[in-house]
C-alpha cells in the first residue's frame, strides 16, 4: 500500500496591506469557471482580501451585460459601504484599493463605464486571445490563473507603488484627483483624459494633456485660502478656476452610507471616495474659486445630484463625484 497522499496548502501571495481588505472584481470569465477562479483567488490572496466575479456571456465577442455589470457594481458598493459605516469613526477608507480584472472585449465599454474613475482596472489581454480550435482563452482554468498572477504584480507596481501615493497625497498640484466633469480643458473635461488613463491610450506619469501644468499661489492671488507667505502648487482650468485640494481638518459633508440604495446611488458614493482604485478620505473636495479673491457670479457648474446649476458665492466645495456644494 502506497503512502496516503496530503493535500497541498495554498500559501497566500502576501499582497501589501492585506488586512485593510483589498476588493478584487473578476469580470469577463465564463460560468462556472468564474465561479472557480474567484474561489482560487481569494485563496491565494489570503482572508485579508475579498474577491467578487460574476459570469460573462459564455459565446466570444460581446460579453458583457448590462445587468452583469450592474451586478458586479452592486456587490464591490455594498461590501464597501458597509465597511465604510462600519468605521464611522474612522477616517480611513476600506476597503484601501479596488481592482478589476476584466477581459477585454468588443463590448467592454459598458464595464469600464460603469465603473469609471472607482477602480484601478487590469485588462487580461492573454485571455481575449483566440486558440487553434477559435475558443479565447478566458475558458480555460491555468490560463486565467496566469493572467491573474500577472495582473497581480501589475497592480503592485502600478497602483501600489505609483497611483495610490498620488491619490493618497490630496495634494492640491496632483491631476489624478481633480473633479472630473468640472475641470475644464479646452473644449473638454478632464474626464476626458482620465478616460485615456483607464484605457490605457495615456501613462499614468503624463495625466494631463501637453501644456496644462499647475501654477504657483500665494496669499495676494488667493486671499480667502492661503495664509500669510504661504504659497501652493494648484491647478487652474481653462474657465481661470482655480482647484486647490481642502486642507485635511476642512474634509466635510459626510456621505449617506445607505447600502440598500439603487446601483446609481452606490455608484455615487464610490465615486465620492474612490479614485482609480485608491481611497479618499470622507469629505475630501476642491475649494474651487477664482483668483484675486473675486467671488462666483452665476458661474455654471454641473452637479452629478443636482445638474447643471449657478453658484453665486465665494466658492464651490466640489467632490470627488462632482457633487457640488456652494460656499458662503
Amino acid at each position: 500500500m502506497g503512502k496516503p497522499k496530503h493535500k497541498q496548502r495554498m500559501v497566500p501571495v502576501g499582497l501589501a496591506s492585506t488586512n485593510e481588505a483589498d476588493l478584487f472584481l473578476l469580470a469577463g470569465l465564463p460560468n462556472p469557471l468564474h465561479a472557480r477562479v474567484e474561489a482560487w483567488l481569494q485563496a491565494l490572496t489570503g482572508p485579508g482580501t475579498k474577491v467578487i466575479a460574476v459570469a460573462a456571456q459564455s459565446y466570444d465577442g460581446e460579453v458583457y451585460k448590462k445587468r452583469t455589470v450592474e451586478i458586479l457594481l452592486e456587490g464591490a458598493a455594498r461590501f464597501a459601504i458597509r465597511r465604510l459605516k462600519n468605521r464611522s469613526d474612522d477616517q480611513s477608507a476600506r476597503p484601501r484599493r479596488i481592482v478589476l480584472f476584466y477581459v477585454p472585449a468588443y463590448d467592454d465599454e459598458i464595464l469600464l463605464n460603469a465603473f469609471e474613475f472607482i477602480v484601478f482596472p487590469v485588462p487580461l489581454r492573454d485571455l481575449a486571445r483566440y486558440d487553434d480550435h477559435g475558443k479565447q482563452m478566458r475558458h480555460r482554468r491555468y490560463a486565467c490563473e496566469t493572467a491573474i498572477k500577472n495582473g497581480i504584480d501589475l497592480y503592485k507596481r502600478e497602483l501600489v507603488g505609483v497611483v495610490e501615493k498620488r491619490v493618497e497625497s490630496r495634494k492640491s498640484h496632483e491631476p489624478l484627483l481633480l473633479p472630473p466633469g468640472n475641470f475644464h480643458i479646452k473644449d473638454k473635461r478632464v474626464r476626458h483624459a482620465f478616460t485615456e488613463l483607464i484605457r490605457g491610450t495615456r501613462a499614468w506619469e503624463n495625466a494631463m494633456p501637453e501644456g496644462i501644468n499647475p501654477e504657483i499661489f500665494d496669499r495676494e492671488r488667493l486671499p480667502e485660502f492661503l495664509g500669510h507667505q504661504e504659497i501652493q502648487t494648484i491647478y487652474k482650468d481653462t474657465r481661470s478656476i482655480v482647484f486647490p485640494s481642502c486642507r485635511a481638518y476642512e474634509a466635510h459633508g459626510a456621505t449617506e452610507f445607505d447600502h440598500n440604495a439603487k446601483v446609481e446611488v452606490l455608484k455615487d458614493i464610490l465615486q465620492s471616495t474612490y479614485r482609480f482604485g485608491a481611497s479618499l478620505p470622507p469629505g475630501f473636495h476642491h475649494d474651487a474659486q477664482f483668483e484675486g479673491g473675486r467671488h462666483f457670479d452665476a458661474t455654471p457648474f454641473g452637479c452629478s445630484r443636482a445638474g447643471r446649476i449657478a453658484v453665486t458665492a465665494s466658492h464651490a466645495n466640489i467632490y470627488p463625484n462632482d457633487y457640488i456644494r456652494p460656499g458662503n
